[in-house]
């Protein structure tokens, strides 16, 4: 089986964690990069580095990830970090920042249910973009405006990682 052939079967086959598969016990920094690293491994196909200590460092110094406590990581450091590294992709750190601070201030909204849904919508995209090559086929009705942003912005993380797969024999 040819290498771009595997990637695309990986890519087809990603499960991005849902909450409840996060691990329910605190992790160090080093475990942190070791499972952030293990479970996106397929979406950096063109051997970028997913995760280090000093991003880790980074993020919690501008503020995108709480800092942990006594050196320990929660699950909510691993579903903030999940994200920040599939966004990563395609936008700054501020922006980042931004959808992550636009998320939270949704009324009634949770970082857990936030970050199933963020999770869900990017395998659904991921999965119809690798078998198709586009998005044509998915038609969302949008609750809100904040729904149809984060549509929005897993389209584009999708369709980038698209675009590498598709220049890789080029």
């Amino acid at each position: 089986m040819e290498k771009k052939e595997i990637i695309q079967k990986k890519l087809i086959a990603f499960r991005c964690p849902r909450w409840k598969d996060l691990p329910d016990f605190d992790l160090y920094m080093d475990q942190v990069v070791l499972w952030i690293t293990q479970k996106l491994e397929p979406l950096y196909f063109n051997q970028e580095k997913i995760l280090t200590n000093s991003m880790v460092n980074n993020y919690v110094k501008n503020s995108i990830v709480d800092p942990p406590v006594k050196k320990h990581y929660t699950s909510k450091h691993l579903a903030y970090l999940m994200v920040v590294c599939i966004l990563k992709r395609c936008y700054t750190l501020s922006e980042i920042a931004s959808l992550i601070d636009i998320q939270a201030k949704i009324p009634g909204s949770n970082y857990k249910a936030a970050y199933d849904k963020f999770s869900t919508y990017f395998e659904i995209y991921l999965h119809e973009v690798m078998k198709k090559g586009n998005l044509d086929s998915i038609h969302s009705k949008y609750h809100s405006k904040e729904e149809e942003l984060l549509c929005n912005v897993v389209s584009s993380i999708v369709l980038k990682i698209y675009t590498e797969y598709y220049l890789l024999d080029q």
